[in-house]
């Protein structure tokens, strides 16, 4: 007798929602790599309050939910890391870096292409593990957010709200 003759082995909304971060992961690093990304840009939108996602205080106090950014014209020391990447913008004059964890990006949309991915919130435990895990790591004193910023121009960017460009299903 099958003794998991009615769970699901395979988990397959875990592993696309996976596949799919890796597309994002893969954007970044091409980001990286090419000079001129002609018309590509990026909105990405993350979740301000995941354990692995680094940004000012003052950010959290104004977005203590999401908060999206825009890879364009002006960022700076962008980098790519296994489960997360960092990047320096622009607000109001102030240069400011931002580490954000692939697992906290809820939208990721190149508007010069009009593709967009949209990912589901994993199940409840499934989140609640990953976050106990993540806040473990945090209590070693080996790991240290990493807070450079060298460049210094004097661009300003902005933090716009997706809403008006998300697709209803």
């Amino acid at each position: 007798m099958a003794k998991n003759k009615d769970k699901n082995i395979i988990d397959y909304d875990i592993l696309v929602d996976s596949a799919l971060r890796n597309v994002v992961k893969s954007i970044i690093q091409f980001t990286i790599d090419e000079k001129d990304l002609g018309n590509h840009h990026f909105f990405i939108t993350f979740k301000t309050n995941h354990p692995n996602v680094n940004i000012p205080q003052k950010f959290l106090e104004t977005y203590p939910d999401e908060m999206t950014i825009v890879l364009q014209h002006q960022f700076w020391n962008l980098k790519l890391e296994e489960d997360s990447f960092s990047v320096t913008l622009s607000f109001n004059g102030k240069h400011e870096n931002l580490k954000i964890a692939f697992d906290s990006i809820t939208q990721f949309t190149d508007p010069s292409t009009d593709f967009a991915l949209q990912f589901a919130s994993l199940n409840k435990e499934i989140e609640e593990e990953k976050i106990h895990k993540n806040n473990s790591s945090k209590k070693d004193p080996k790991v240290k957010p990493n807070q450079n910023s060298k460049n210094k121009k004097n661009n300003s960017g902005e933090v716009i709200s997706l809403d008006n460009f998300r697709k209803t299903r």
